[in-house]
């Protein structure tokens, strides 16, 4: 316990804390630090309000230089988004952390915009020598650095940024906030103020278009690169930026920002006495409440605090993220793998589906080799499945635990010998909300091809707590390689390390076990984008019993119900729904009207009522009935329904009593179906009369037939109904009423013919009915699943058992004998000829004659009058032989030369010789054979009598080529609604017909139907950095802004200068910002004329006539480069395809247009090289893949356009509208292309679609080089030496005057913009997968959207090598 003494002390050195602080805020609240600088008017000073906006600038050209770090500047910018630039403007919002690449200080770099801002909102520049304000600061700058006892401050330059709203036109949210530079000759140092209350958002909303913006950041960048955060940037921790200090007041920070030596950074104040916080409130919620996350609580505890994720969150309290958010982690990965060292440029991209606790992971690009091998490292594959698992009872995932900082270490052994580490540190969330982590790999594995299958069955790891803050698991696994048929066993052991946070209400966890089950696991290697694509779905606290269906996981929509499924579930719809989507894209169940869709079973005379989840059957007025049979009134007496009781109505209707509203409805539907039919049945009568005129069949009304609408109720038990009408089955005769079996007591039909039931009965195939019903042959009992007929012989074998078999105890009848029955493997007492009965009792039947008792002729028999008998008996019919009263098959044959040739006798029965089977024909050929062809499955030969051929045809109830094998033909689902769930029925071309079909998204056959892959439900197509967007030709993946690629890999785009025009002055390239003014040249040539810009890269293109190349750049001039040097003479016209990175160009010495690849310029060819005379102007239409040149020939100038590859070459304009055809440029928008004519002296455009032409600008000089940009047109002009200037409308603007550096003419031009496009390309990735050293080109008329071009390099195609 604290002694006296103790407590005293602390108190005393509390106070004097408190004592010291309050008299150091005193003093500053004496200079008001925490008070906004405002301009007054009269006062030594100037000031400047930028226009509303998202990306505007002002200049301040500085009276007095300012100094930051080591250099002096004159020239200060303030940007609309929290931040001064020196010597540049920066009006454009970067989403990337610090340091920038302009010397800056960023007061609260944001992406802010007051385009829809009311008056109180504004963003000043102010520059002050106001006495007062540079009394303030130089009291100010004295107290903070002790070392600064004699600062002047001379002059006092302010920004402020006034009830600021945020992207995009955002202001129910508003920030305040200020920046001063306080500055002598040659000392400068920085004020930020944050008000009380200044501070309400922290990033813009981009709306799901690319990474989410970066949190605001403050701080300096210098000119070489070093910069200098304030805590909190980049971060949520920034909103504290208000509630903090380095001076001593909330809200205020002061710097020392120059002169800074270079290897030191800025420096913070030095006053001692500006320590405010209390030792007593360092580990408390008073103190760092604001380190929880401000979707979290904090919570004291006896030693420190915790914080708590809110309901609707999970985390640790330090990180919080919504649940069932979906989110993305990246990594890098170093170390080394089977002693090669791991690809530094390979990066580790996971889309985590945290609603399901699935992974989708990526790793590319990867050698085959290390792709392969990098399958086996499974911690990549488990540690993220670890982090978001899905929650089963409450139990803690990864997240919850770590907030995503941690350490997992983990080793590998391998049965084989093999040892793996794998180290992975994970730093929490970065700028963008991603989870970081960084990957070690030391070790090897065994040896497995790229192209080997992995199977990892799924699995339960067992996770034991060591003590709060570590855990471990041990668990051993095997990998199945299926193509090697072998087994890869190993053992991982896993340590997980991370900071715990217990609360004084929680147990300490220690010795405790958490169960975590990994499925569905995918280890695959993708040689096409190089890439290890990897993923598994986790629960963590699942129990032997878990599934999901009742541990919570299950979400089942209305109208169904959660069946259990492999690892996961599914929602079956209840009986009479169905599988649709709704608007949103999510599955719901919907009631099937079967009335409508034809699915009811509701007899033809009654009307359907559709109800939710049924339907229900009303007889018509006429007919009575339970609705699924109705009879005439006149027949419905024959129908006996039960005697009703006290309790039932007396009324014989089938279905209950209804209320007088709901009879009244029904009746009214009834009328209105019978008026339907009469009119129907009247329309055929109609036109039967009128095509088939014939006398009255009956024309006597008392002779006629009775009619009935349907007797299926007296159809025998071994009948079927058909239109109202009983027929027997197959292997019965009768009239459909009394049906008898054809075959006899030890015989079942089969094709089509009776056959003897041998020892080893083999199953039959059942009848079914439309509806699902079932039957057997006689003698056939159907199984439980209602798939075969099994053979049941019909004997009392319970009295059978019971008896001594007569082989062994005489007991037959006097007038039986005893027979072996092969069936029952014993013998059987079977009456005598002339007798019936059971064998042990029989009784005479001669007297009998079947006149009386036709029952006793055996069914294959026929009862014959026998005159000198003088009375009847039966005779077994043709085919048979017996006593009349037993008939069997007669023998088909005595030998081989009854049955026909490829045939033997068997036992009185013909059968086909080894490899020969029957024909319809009833001849043997060869098995399979027809003819001169062989039958495929479930198809036989036919013979066609007319033309006397045997051909192949489809069995019955099957259809397809009877060559390759027909298919089953499944009742048409209109009839049975028997799709597949995904899948609907829909009409054929024959609108009689119908199929199933499956909806849109799905493959299938209309009865299985799979879900397409597409980056919608398979995040993982595409990029970190890119999206899943919609277009006409399906869904693709798109890299987001600042990327470039194909969308499944997408690379960073080089942030770049922007707003400036890159001229050729022929011996120099010009660099000329849009304003005019700070034109200076960048590179020099001989005589370059045509050029154009990679805005992917940064650098411009141009070629040089007099050196006879064509030359690259970066926008500043720096790192020139050769980039076509042989071959080439006269290049006039330079552009460039950004998207699929390729470059045109126009030889006017050679008459060619020809292209290379910008990655690899000896893929090369020539595209056109026909017709030309002088080609100079050239431009690409990236957008819709289209190639545009101009051809300065004087008889004949013109205008051509053709696809990228130079097919579909047309002529655009000719001499009737273009005269000295010189640059060319395409609106991007618009598509239209634009063209400077020195001959027309105007500047015009025309849209390729419909031949439209405009007149920009007419009257010119004569114009050269031509480009737009900000709805303006630019040309360079050879008479007037400007830049001439103008607008959409045909305004012209103020020309731009350049200073020339070398020749007095101005050729080609191009504009550098911030935007640069971004498209799909089939040839952006890897040549668009030509081979053969061809070059793609982009087609959109071709199948696959591109074509390989040959190439000089080409092996398998012959082109004119360059030089020839």
């Amino acid at each position: 316990m604290p002694s006296f003494g103790s407590k005293f002390l602390a108190c005393l050195l509390l106070s004097s804390v408190i004592l010291v602080s309050g008299q150091f805020e005193h003093y500053l609240d004496s200079l008001r630090s925490s008070e906004l600088y405002e301009f007054e008017e009269g006062s030594l000073g100037s000031i400047q309000y930028l226009p509303k906006g998202d990306s505007e600038t002002i200049e301040l050209q500085l009276e007095q230089p300012i100094h930051f770090y080591g250099e002096q500047y004159e020239q200060l910018h303030i940007n609309t988004n929290g931040i001064l630039t020196f010597n540049s403007e920066f009006p454009e919002y970067l989403n990337q952390p610090f340091p920038l690449e302009y010397a800056s200080i960023a007061a609260f770099y944001s992406n802010v915009d007051t385009s829809f801002s009311d008056e109180g909102t504004s963003i000043s520049l102010l520059e002050t020598k106001d006495q007062g304000i540079l009394d303030k600061a130089t009291s100010l700058v004295r107290y903070a650095f002790t070392s600064q006892p004699d600062f002047e401050a001379r002059q006092v330059i302010v920004a402020t940024w006034r009830n600021v709203g945020y992207f995009d036109s955002k202001t129910d949210r508003l920030n305040t906030f200020q920046v001063a530079l306080i500055a002598d000759e040659q000392k400068t140092f920085v004020q930020f103020i944050y008000p009380d209350g200044g501070l309400n958002w922290l990033q813009g909303e981009t709306a799901g278009l690319g990474l989410p913006d970066i949190r605001a950041q403050a701080g300096f960048v210098a000119e070489d690169g070093r910069y200098y955060s304030l805590n909190g940037s980049g971060s949520e921790n920034a909103r504290f930026l208000s509630e903090s200090t380095n001076l001593g007041v909330p809200g205020v920070w002061l710097f020392d920002v120059a002169p800074i030596a270079p290897e030191l950074n800025v420096r913070t104040p030095d006053n001692a006495e500006s320590r405010t916080e209390s030792p007593a409130l360092a580990q408390s919620c008073q103190a760092h409440g604001h380190q929880c996350h401000e979707r979290a609580e904090c919570h004291d505890k006896a030693e420190g605090y915790c914080c708590v994720c809110e309901s609707g969150f999970y985390g640790n309290g330090k990180s919080c993220l919504a649940n069932d958010k979906p989110i993305r982690v990246a990594g890098t990965l170093t170390g080394e793998l089977n002693k090669q060292p791991v690809s530094e440029e390979a990066k580790l991209q996971s889309y985590v589906v945290t609603s399901e606790g699935r992974t989708y992971t990526t790793i590319n690009p990867l050698t085959p080799d290390q792709g392969a091998q990098l399958r086996l490292a499974l911690p990549l594959l488990t540690t993220v499945p670890w982090l978001f698992a899905k929650s089963v009872g409450g139990v803690p995932n990864g997240y919850q635990l770590t907030g995503g900082v941690y350490t997992h270490v983990s080793r590998l052994q391998f049965d084989s010998g093999e040892s793996l580490h794998v180290n992975q540190t994970f730093e929490g969330l970065n700028y963008w909300d991603q989870l970081s982590v960084k990957i070690e790999i030391y070790g090897e594995v065994p040896a497995v091809a790229a192209d080997e299958i992995l199977i990892l069955p799924d699995y339960v790891e067992e996770y034991t707590f060591e003590r709060p803050g570590e855990l471990k698991s041990v668990q051993v696994l095997s990998l199945n390689l299926t193509g090697e048929q072998r087994v890869l066993g190993l053992q991982v052991e896993q340590r997980i390390l991370y900071r715990s946070c217990l609360r004084d209400d929680e147990a300490d966890p220690s010795a405790t076990k958490v169960l975590q089950k990994i499925s569905k696991v995918a280890l695959d290697y993708v040689d096409r984008d190089q890439a290890l694509r990897i993923g598994a779905m986790s629960k963590v606290g699942v129990t032997a019993e878990s599934n999901a269906c009742n541990d919570g996981t299950a979400d089942c929509v209305d109208n169904s119900v959660c069946v259990p499924y492999e690892d996961t579930y599914r929602c079956d719809c209840h009986h009479g729904f169905a599988a649709q989507l709704d608007e949103g894209g999510l599955e719901v169940c919907l009631d099937i009207d079967e009335c409508a869709s034809g699915s009811h079973v509701c007899d033809e005379n009654a009307i359907c009522d559709n109800t939710e989840g049924g339907f229900n059957c009303y007889c018509t007025e006429g007919f009575e009935g339970n609705g699924y049979r109705c009879l005439s009134n006149s027949t419905a007496d024959n129908i006996e329904y039960p005697p009703a009781t006290e309790d039932q109505n007396p009324n014989p209707s089938p279905y209950p009593q209804e209320t007088e509203d709901r009879n009244r409805e029904r009746e009214q539907r009834i009328r209105e179906h019978e008026q339907e039919q009469e009119r129907e049945r009247e329309r055929q009568r109609e036109e039967e009369r009128e095509q088939y005129p014939q006398p009255d069949p009956y024309p006597y009304p008392e002779e006629q037939v009775p009619q009935h609408q349907d007797e299926c109720y007296r159809c025998a038990k071994d009948a079927d109904c058909y239109e109202g009408r009983c027929a027997c089955r197959e292997g019965f005769e009768g009239d459909g009423y009394s049906c008898t079996n054809i075959c006899g007591h030890e015989e079942v039909f089969e094709n089509g013919r009776c056959e003897p039931l041998l020892l080893e009965r083999i199953d039959v195939d059942p009848s079914c009915d439309a509806f699902g019903a079932c039957q057997c042959p006689y003698g056939y009992e159907l199984t439980q699943d209602s798939q075969r007929c099994t053979y049941a012989h019909d004997v009392d074998s319970e009295r059978n058992s019971d008896l001594i078999p007569c082989d062994v105890d005489d007991n037959c009848h006097i007038n039986a004998t005893c027979n072996w029955f092969g069936q029952e493997l014993r013998h059987i007492c079977t009456c005598q000829p002339g007798f019936r009965g059971d064998g042990y009792t029989c009784e005479s039947i001669s007297d009998d004659s079947c006149d009386i008792r036709p029952e006793i002729c055996d069914v294959h028999a026929s009862c014959v009058a026998n005159e000198e008998l003088g009375k009847s008996e039966c005779q077994c019919q043709a085919g048979y032989e017996g006593d009349g009263f037993r008939c069997q098959l007669a023998p088909e044959c005595q030998s081989a030369e009854h049955c026909g040739e490829n045939a033997l006798c068997d036992d009185g029965v013909c059968r086909c010789q080894k490899d020969y089977e029957r024909d319809v024909s009833d001849r043997c050929v060869p098995a399979g054979r027809c003819g001169i062809v062989f039958c495929g499955s479930n198809s036989i030969c036919k013979w066609d009598p007319e033309q006397g051929v045997q051909y192949c045809d489809c069995l019955e109830g099957y259809e397809g080529d009877p060559l390759t094998g027909c298919t089953s033909k499944p009742l048409s689902c209109h009839v049975v609604n028997n799709c597949g769930i995904h899948a609907t029925c829909e009409p054929t071309e024959d609108p009689a017909n119908y199929e199933c079909q499956c909806i849109a998204g799905f493959n299938g056959d209309g009865y299985v139907c799979i879900e397409e892959q597409n980056c919608l439900n398979n995040p993982t197509l595409c990029d970190m950095n890119a999206k899943c967007h919609s277009t006409n030709s399906g869904l693709v993946c798109v890299c987001n802004q600042g990327f470039y690629g194909n969308g499944s890999v997408c690379q960073e785009r080089q942030q770049q200068d922007s707003d400036f025009l890159i001229v050729s002055q022929g011996v120099m390239i010009a660099r000329v910002p849009l304003n005019g003014r700070n034109v200076r040249p960048i590179s020099v040539a001989q005589m370059a004329i045509g050029l154009d810009k990679d805005c992917v890269e940064g650098r411009v293109y141009w070629g040089d006539i007099s050196t006879k190349k064509i030359v690259s750049a970066k926008y500043d001039g720096t790192d020139s480069r050769p980039f076509i040097t042989t071959d080439i003479e006269s290049p006039e016209g330079i552009a460039i395809d950004v998207i699929s990175r390729r470059l045109y160009w126009a030889d006017s010495a050679k008459d060619t247009i020809e292209v290379a690849s910008l990655e690899d310029p000896s893929l090369r060819a020539v595209i056109i090289n026909k017709q030309l005379v002088n080609p100079r102007g050239i431009a690409v239409d990236a957008y819709r893949a289209k190639l545009y040149w101009s051809d300065w020939n004087r008889d004949s100038p013109k205008i051509e356009m053709s696809n990228l590859d130079g097919t579909g070459r047309e002529l655009l304009l000719g001499k009737d509208a273009v005269t000295l055809p010189n640059s060319l440029v395409v609106l991007e928008n618009s598509g239209e292309v634009c063209y400077a004519d020195a001959g027309t002296k105007k500047v015009e455009c025309i849209d390729p679609q419909n031949r439209q032409i405009r007149t920009v600008s007419n009257e010119l000089s004569y114009p050269f080089g031509i480009t737009y940009t900000n709805d303006q047109f630019y040309w360079t002009d050879w008479t007037t030496k400007k830049v001439e200037i103008v607008d959409s409308l045909g305004t012209r603007q103020k020309p731009i005057q350049p200073p020339f550096f070398g020749s007095h003419k101005m050729y080609g031009m191009t504009v550098v913009e911030q935007h640069c496009p971004q498209y799909q390309s089939a040839c952006q990735i890897n040549n668009g997968g030509c081979t053969d050293s061809r070059i793609c080109l982009v087609n959109r008329q071709a199948p696959s959207g591109k074509s390989c071009k040959c190439t000089g390099a080409s092996t398998g195609c012959s082109v004119p090598a360059p030089g020839f």
